[in-house]
């Protein structure tokens, strides 16, 4: 009985050795450039517009963590329905945004990591003149970052397929971004 508690004395204080040798940061931010094709507004006109996009992930082990997300689109849509009432055609400047938290799963390589990850929450859309409402979202996807150094790393992209669930119907959304991740708390 002792031998085979030695053994796995021995066997966890080995692997607890090679697990603090897997260098991984505790703390990734990014922060970068999206483009997001919306589907979501007036007669389900499609909305292709620039944006920004933030997140930090806390990494809980080396393949995963946990991350918060927002992101933030602008442009401006046509009332394609005004001419059918006798109205002018009029345009509407409007902004999304997406507050969103979830898993991460990363495979890190040599020199690239790449991830996948499903997130949860809210977004708000406002409409200038009509109002806003916020409703369910989400998003998954993935991307993949090229290492610069210990400290920095070029998101080269990220897809995200990101539904929005607005008063009984779907409005499917893509978005692809790309950026700089800024890395904190490796250890050596």
């Amino acid at each position: 009985m002792r031998r085979v508690l030695l053994a796995a004395v021995l066997l966890f204080l080995v692997s607890a050795t090679a697990q603090a040798q897997d260098e991984y940061p505790r703390l990734e931010v990014f922060g970068g450039y999206a483009y997001f094709n919306s589907d979501q507004f007036m007669e389900r006109e499609s909305l292709n517009v620039p944006a920004f996009i933030v997140s930090a992930a806390g990494n809980v082990t080396k393949n995963f963590g946990v991350v918060a997300e927002v992101n933030g689109n602008y442009g401006d849509i046509t009332d394609f329905s005004a001419p059918n009432m006798g109205l002018p055609t009029r345009e509407f400047a409007t902004n999304t945004y997406t507050f969103l938290f979830g898993p991460r799963l990363t495979a890190r390589r040599t020199g690239k990591n790449f991830f996948g990850h499903v997130l949860i929450g809210a977004a708000k859309t406002t409409i200038d003149g009509r109002g806003s409402e916020t409703d369910f979202a989400m998003a998954v996807g993935g991307g993949l970052d090229i290492n610069a150094s210990k400290e920095i790393a070029v998101r080269l992209f990220q897809v995200d397929y990101l539904p929005i669930f607005e008063s009984g119907e779907t409005a499917h959304n893509y978005r692809i971004s790309f950026g700089i991740v800024f890395r904190f708390g490796t250890k050596p």
